[in-house]
């Protein structure tokens, strides 16, 4: 039997993966004339700074930087404005007239500041690597992840067959059963790192990948690879990515996002969830179609390829490597055509909990919030606010009546306790 990798050994083979710092323009992959319009954007707004602050602001070398400053002044666009010794790292450099009007005109044409770009071809290889299709999820790292919910064994089984295929999902049921709750924390059965850039270029225009509000960075990241050297600072490693896509999503979201203001684009959500999870919440009640959304997808889920367009109309091609799951309130049928439906091979329902999963959740959440539970009063809140009213069980339930009764036992200065007096009072406030 073969055992699993460790932690050491999946540092190991990271740092393997990540390329060593470019020491000169070329191994940047970048065109000299970006690079130079990209430092002057940076002298710009960074007024007269150091080499070593271009260093770190733009995440190169001293040596390709030094490089790059050594044409701009020749070219007379920057001056050596102060410092000690000769090295470019220690003098102070600023903008020429010149050099004004120059990053003038490329800020005009881009925005982006900040560290340099990886090319597309280089993300393309990258992505590829590491590939979410090519990793392993076992059973222990879905259950692991999941442990946290009250699922019932089928239900939990068929969530890993799904999980572990990498095909996309369709996860549906009735509203409250945790459907949202438990594709996020699948977040944490997916194994391992991935490198991701700040940002890609396309022909001379810059993508924005990393966003902090998805992107988990490891902040504990080798320096140098396994050979000892430096590795390339435009890329970071995190978290395998889950990126959530709630009732807000639009036509817009899919597509390149270009900030008119700054001239910036910023990468759709599907671009920021390659080698990860992707999250569609609440399928079928955004602000497009559930059809549109499937049409737009057709060639991505089968092909692994996106295609996007800059403002200009140059259309590109990018990778397309994430798990889908679409999670929905509905029933799928009476979403998408068959045709559609076809092109997700997976479709789980999750039920409402049977009383003996009601009582474990409800053990559980009186676990959580410090309230002695009782199993006689559990039996009574099922048979008075359920049975003889004839309301369905929900899986968040549970979870909102105990907080309600730990609510008010803080305001009113009384032990928590799951009893019939703290049970009627908490549901007369949560069912109407």
């Amino acid at each position: 039997m073969v055992s699993s990798p460790t932690a050491q050994e999946r540092l190991v083979v990271l740092q393997l993966e990540q390329a060593e710092s470019p020491t000169s323009v070329h191994e940047t992959g970048l065109d000299p004339g970006f690079l130079a319009d990209l430092t002057l954007k940076a002298l710009y707004f960074g007024g007269n700074i150091s080499g070593s602050d271009l260093v770190e602001r733009m995440a190169l070398s001293l040596n390709v930087v030094s490089e790059v400053l050594d044409f701009l002044r020749k070219q007379r666009l920057v001056e050596t404005t102060g410092g000690v010794g000769l090295s470019a790292a220690t003098l102070q450099y600023a903008l020429s007239n010149a050099g004004q009007e120059r990053a003038s005109a490329a800020l005009a044409l881009s925005g982006y500041v900040g560290p340099a770009p990886v090319p597309l071809d280089t993300y393309f290889e990258q992505v590829r690597r590491q590939s979410v299709l090519n990793v392993h999820i076992s059973r222990d790292d879905i259950e692991q992840s999941l442990s946290g919910l009250v699922l019932s064994d089928r239900t939990l089984a068929l969530i890993g067959q799904a999980l572990s295929s990498k095909k996309a999902t369709m996860i549906y049921g009735a509203s409250g059963n945790g459907k949202s709750t438990m594709a996020e924390a699948l977040r944490d059965a997916l194994p391992g790192e991935i490198l991701i850039p700040y940002a890609v270029e396309v022909m001379h225009q810059v993508i924005q990948v990393y966003d902090h509000n998805v992107h988990r960075v490891v902040d504990d990241t080798p320096k140098r690879n396994a050979a000892g050297r430096i590795v390339d600072p435009r890329w970071m490693t995190i978290k395998r990515p889950v990126v959530l896509a709630a009732g807000e999503l639009a036509p817009s979201h899919l597509e390149l996002i270009l900030d008119e203001t700054y001239k910036t684009y910023e990468a759709p959500i599907q671009m920021k969830a390659n080698g990860g999870i992707l999250v569609i919440d609440d399928f079928g009640r955004q602000n497009l179609d559930a059809a549109y959304l499937l049409n737009r997808w057709i060639v991505p889920l089968e092909k692994g390829i996106d295609n996007l367009s800059l403002r200009n109309g140059a259309r590109f091609q990018t990778p397309f490597d994430v798990i889908p799951l679409f999670v929905t309130n509905k029933r799928p049928n009476d979403l998408v055509d068959e045709g559609f439906l076809r092109r997700i091979r997976y479709k789980v329902e999750i039920p409402s909990p049977t009383p003996e999963l009601f009582y474990e959740i409800l053990k559980k959440e009186c676990q959580r919030n410090g309230v002695a539970y009782d199993q006689a009063a559990a039996k009574y809140l099922l048979e008075t606010h359920f049975d003889r009213q004839g309301r369905e069980i929900r899986g968040c339930q549970p979870r909102d009546i105990v907080e309600a009764i730990a609510a008010a036992a803080r305001y009113q200065g009384n032990d928590r306790a799951l009893t019939h007096a703290t049970i009627d009072d908490a549901c007369s406030n949560y069912f109407v």
